[in-house]
């Protein structure tokens, strides 16, 4: 069945075999998976082919309670390694590092998925898990769901092709070929993919002689074409005339994992069906409706505190003038603490700032630091400055302790970083 020819009625399951990434950039083509990009799919039940199968793009494959997507063997890396017993939160975070040097791409740029299948059978002391790992690019998995939710396929699990056909048992080995491409499957959760020529591929070539094999049991559409290959590969070939073996799907990886697991993207779709749901509509736009309020009430609010400080600044000018009506507004605070130290010298009284006052209570304060601490100390700007010898600042404790016994007297102590602490009377 041809592209564009579909029709089929409602199946439980649909497989669809993705094509690999380097063909979607070839030909024109966009280079990057949606709903027009042209796969392969087969529905089935209960583990049984049951349909027709055939090519046809993504939105326009038969309708299906679920989707099972399968990338091409090359696009993900798939393998079995011995992992330590630990959390599965703490394995995810560890498989970067466990296959990392196996990896063609940066681990940094994939999204990892694994199951454990048992124990290790390492000699290792500590307790070993066997593990299966599936590794793929991230950036083709988030545009692969994308595609498939504007499509309206109901992914629920992605994996490798690799799982579409048995593992090898004896001296038999699985390929699976189509639309002039082809994969082995050589052990669990390991395979290849390769090219059909007029030759027998080499990789599978190598792949007989290395595990011996006598037979080779082929899948899909173009299975036919390897019969003729039969003697170069000095095996059996038959052709089983089936797509693929629904049955081996159960032992695939997941790629959902994660934050790409079904209840773990929050229950959501992805954000391009989310933009395109005319459920959402409506609530986006009553969302525009409320920022505009959002907006307008904060511009409100911010005019009256706006309006509030220029009156209490008003407030500040007038008592200023009319309590020193000669001098220039400039820093009323400022000024009016300067006024204030001048009318306490006047009667008698010492400022707080005032060097003498600063002098005795720095006398005071010292009582807490070691004899000969003190290098100098200059009074500047209303305030000590206490110049200490070098390495005393630099304790912590020591430093603490005279920010408290300052804060007891009234006083601010601030250290500075070339050894010397300003002191001068707090804020009110």
């Amino acid at each position: 069945m041809g592209a564009g020819t579909v029709s089929s009625p409602n199946t439980n399951r649909l497989l669809v075999f993705l094509p690999p990434k380097r063909a979607l950039a070839e030909g024109g083509g966009r280079g990057s998976f949606s709903p027009a990009t042209v796969a392969s799919y087969g529905p089935f039940d209960a583990s049984q082919l049951s349909g027709a199968v055939g090519d046809a793009p993504l939105s326009l494959l038969p309708k299906a309670a679920s989707v099972d997507l399968l990338f091409d063997v090359a696009d993900v890396f798939t393998a079995q390694v011995e992992a330590p017993r630990i959390a599965d939160s703490k394995l995810r975070q560890a498989l970067p590092s466990l296959i990392e040097e196996r990896l063609l791409a940066e681990a940094a740029d994939c999204h990892f998925a694994f199951a454990i299948e048992g124990p290790g059978t390492g000699a290792s002391p500590a307790p070993m898990l066997q593990v299966a790992v599936a590794a793929i690019d991230r950036t083709t998995l988030m545009r692969a769901l994308d595609a498939a939710a504007q499509a309206g396929l109901r992914v629920r699990s992605a994996s490798s092709a690799l799982y579409s056909i048995p593992a090898p048992s004896g001296e038999v080995l699985s390929v699976r070929l189509d639309r002039g491409r082809g994969f082995a499957r050589t052990a669990e959760h390991s395979g290849f993919a390769f090219d059909l020529e007029s030759e027998a591929p080499a990789p599978l070539a190598l792949a007989v002689q290395q595990l011996r094999i006598k037979r080779i049991q082929a899948y899909g559409g173009d299975a036919s074409s390897l019969v003729h290959h039969a003697a170069q590969l000095g095996v059996e070939v038959v052709d089983l005339k089936r797509p693929f073996d629904a049955a081996s799907t159960s032992a695939a990886v997941n790629l959902l994992q994660g934050r790409f697991a079904v209840g773990g993207r929050l229950g959501l779709p992805t954000l391009t069906a989310l933009a395109d749901s005319r459920l959402v509509r409506p609530a986006a736009a009553w969302a525009a409706v409320w920022l505009v309020i959002l907006v307008a009430g904060a511009n409100a609010y911010r005019w009256k505190l706006e309006s509030e400080a220029s009156a209490l600044r008003d407030s500040m000018q007038t008592a200023f003038r009319s309590a020193f009506p000669s001098d220039a507004f400039i820093d009323p605070v400022l000024q009016t603490r300067r006024h204030l130290r001048d009318l306490r010298a006047r009667v008698g009284q010492a400022s707080p700032d005032d060097f003498t006052v600063l002098n005795a209570q720095a006398a005071q304060l010292l009582d807490a630091a070691p004899v000969g601490s003190l290098s100098g100390l200059e009074y500047r700007d209303a305030a000590l400055v206490l110049k200490f010898k070098p390495g005393i600042a630099s304790d912590p404790s020591l430093k603490n302790n005279l920010r408290a016994q300052a804060l007891q007297q009234g006083l601010a102590l601030r250290f500075e970083t070339d050894n010397t602490a300003r002191l001068a009377p707090s804020e009110p």
